[in-house]
């Protein structure tokens, strides 16, 4: 059995966050894009932000970038649900009885046990994957090697599939032999009931507006078996919220366009495109948008605190956010997350600074 090291939440509190580089504990860091463990697999660089040992086991994220025509055989993970969102380039994508073009700001959600692969399509092609393990990474990892570059080698041999099958039980990866057909997408602009795979275009999701805001439900507890939830936000130059921290879960930001202002425990750090923070629970946090149509991805870890933006936003069919918007804050709202949700406040916004 795994053991991680997980501080106390008053050692987090006071924990300064490390930057650019893998702390081996679960405290709050950040990775500047590019950063992080990076290893070659047959065309594709796939660069590590996170691993189990830096999130007390709740998580694992990467980076995966590579050329035209770098592809997967279809496989499956035993003990871990997949997210799949895609920043550049086109991706291939197939699921059981369907296959989709995915392009920047669409996402895959697979459910652990189905069988799915993947082929890029744009010589460079770049997708964020999210794993409620990690293992899938150590897999690769193990299979491929480790570099210090930055770019994926276009002239890599392609992945061996002996090799790759050697390693595939240790971190619970199963071979399916499907073939790779042309096959109707199937979306929806709502998010299923349950465990299933789906994909999403950019801009479809559950949908909900506050405070010159849209924020949109990519996957919800019920989708990933309550492991986390995945949260598109857009907006203009907003103001820090207060600050505050979490007993039971943990936050993740991923600046997806735009830039980002985070404020964690005391210091104060700009994420721009492709930047992470980790928050885990015990991080006295607040953020801010310091650009016009700034882009965030939030995934949170587990999924106890879903009901939050239902209770601070209201529903709607808009795609975009609005500006000036004479929407009130919503006092009830955040009242009913204070008593009810996993919700500490610590004290006001923080003044600006000159971030990172």
């Amino acid at each position: 059995m795994t053991i991680f090291d997980i501080p106390a939440l008053d050692d987090v509190h006071t924990a300064a966050p490390q930057l650019d580089t893998l702390p081996g504990r679960c405290v709050p860091y950040a990775m500047a894009a590019g950063e992080g463990e990076r290893h070659e697999l047959g065309g594709q660089l796939i660069t590590v932000i996170a691993r189990p040992e830096d999130t007390g086991g709740q998580f694992g994220a990467a980076y995966v970038y590579g050329g035209k025509g770098t592809e997967t055989p279809f496989l499956a993970h035993d003990r871990e649900h997949r997210f799949l969102f895609v920043t550049d380039g086109r991706l291939q994508v197939w699921l059981p009885g369907e296959s989709h073009l995915l392009v920047p700001g669409d996402s895959v959600t697979v459910p652990a046990g189905t069988p799915y692969a993947y082929r890029m399509l744009a010589h460079r092609t770049r997708f964020l994957s999210w794993l409620t393990v990690g293992d899938a990474h150590r897999w690769s990892q193990a299979t491929g090697h480790a570099t210090q570059s930055h770019v994926f080698d276009a002239a890599a041999a392609p992945m061996s599939d002996a090799r790759q099958s050697e390693l595939a039980d240790r971190f619970g990866v199963r071979f399916h032999d499907l073939e790779k057909k042309d096959l109707p997408a199937v979306t929806a602009a709502t998010l299923p009931a349950g465990e299933t795979p789906y994909v999403l275009e950019a801009g479809e999701g559950d949908r909900w507006a506050s405070l010159d805001q849209l924020n949109t439900y990519l996957a919800r507890p019920r989708n990933t078996g309550g492991t986390y939830f995945a949260m598109h936000t857009m907006g203009g130059k907003s103001a820090y919220i207060p600050r505050h921290f979490h007993r039971e879960h943990t936050e993740n930001f991923v600046c997806i366009e735009g830039r980002i202002l985070l404020h964690a425990n005391g210091r104060e750090i700009m994420l721009t495109k492709g930047d992470f923070l980790h928050a885990p629970a015990g991080t006295i946090h607040s953020f801010a948008f310091d650009s016009h149509d700034t882009q965030m991805l939030g995934l949170l870890t587990t999924g106890v605190f879903e009901k939050f933006f239902e209770y601070m936003n209201t529903p709607t069919n808009a795609h975009v956010h609005t500006e000036g918007c004479d929407m009130q804050f919503p006092a009830e709202g955040f009242a009913r997350a204070r008593a009810e949700l996993d919700l500490e406040v610590v004290g006001p916004p923080p003044a600006r600074g000159d971030g990172r």
